[in-house]
């Protein structure tokens, strides 16, 4: 189907052909009368041929206009995107302090509320990251550094690690680890393992962040994932959590080549005692 722009510019340039052609050959006719029908034809040939060049110059001209305005449209939108989730990754913070404040109520329809409140916030701001994080361009083939993107998200979270009084500890990190996945996807993949921690531990409980050529592993103090299986299934709930983190991971870990296993981070092997998540790479 013809754009609007490039149906306009073989319109114009139909109309200056015809403006022109026409009454030339209507001249012709007159002054040399049935004798000039051969050059009419010759002008009307020519017409029609101006105006099959004029129209393939217009719909390269078109389409060359509106490629410029795609891009453009897609920088501004993907900006916007970016804007957007980061915004969204700023509310998590004090989102998570308002669900361990509500975790604190007594048992009651109050707490519970709050809960379901919080819980559908967690949700709509969970989507609102990952949607905004999805660019308009494909970048699939950008290969982003893991332990940038740790230590730039581990910044972020510390800070509430430190007002509950929760130890953290990180191994490995000294080299670049690089992954062909979009630092976007890479981020959220991040924010919902270490968000786990918050979200299925109570205050203090510590947790440890490994990152390596093998992939980003998260281990925690708590008391650690009854059911595997449920926790791994999209929309599984437990502990106030929508399950949603997890499925997260697990397909960032499938674009990059890896999967995600999670176990128990036992204390006989140098672990916290609780859950043990891991984003391993190819």
């Amino acid at each position: 189907m013809r754009s609007p722009l490039t149906a306009a510019a073989v319109a114009l340039a139909t109309a200056c052909t015809l403006a022109f052609a026409l009454p030339l050959a209507v001249m012709s006719v007159r002054l040399g009368g049935m004798g000039a029908v051969p050059a009419v034809l010759a002008i009307a040939a020519a017409a029609v041929a101006l105006v099959g060049a004029s129209a393939y110059l217009a719909g390269r001209l078109g389409a060359s206009l509106i490629s410029a305005t795609a891009e453009h449209v897609t920088v501004v939108a993907d900006a916007e995107r970016e804007l957007a989730a980061d915004l969204s990754h700023r509310l998590r913070t004090p989102l998570t302090a308002l669900r361990l404040d509500a975790d604190s109520l007594p048992h009651g329809a109050a707490r519970e509320r709050m809960q379901d409140a919080i819980e559908a916030l967690e949700t709509e701001i969970g989507a609102i990251i990952v949607e905004a994080r999805r660019s308009i361009a494909d970048r699939a083939g950008d290969a982003t550094d893991l332990v940038e993107v740790v230590a730039d998200r581990l910044a972020f979270w510390v800070v509430l690690a430190e007002d509950h009084g929760r130890p953290w500890e990180v191994v490995g990190g000294d080299e670049p680890v690089y992954v062909d996945v979009p630092a976007a996807d890479l981020i959220g993949a991040v924010d919902a393992l270490i968000g786990n921690v918050f979200q299925h531990t109570p205050q203090g409980a510590p947790f440890r962040i490994s990152v390596g050529p093998h992939g980003l592993v998260v281990e925690d103090g708590g008391a650690g994932i009854a059911d595997v299986a449920a926790a791994l299934r999209r929309g599984a709930s437990g502990a106030g959590s929508t399950g949603l983190g997890l499925d997260i991971v697990r397909r960032v870990a499938t674009l990059a080549g890896g999967g995600l296993v999670v176990g128990e981070s036992a204390r006989e092997h140098g672990g916290l005692g609780g859950a043990r998540v891991a984003l391993t790479l190819p």
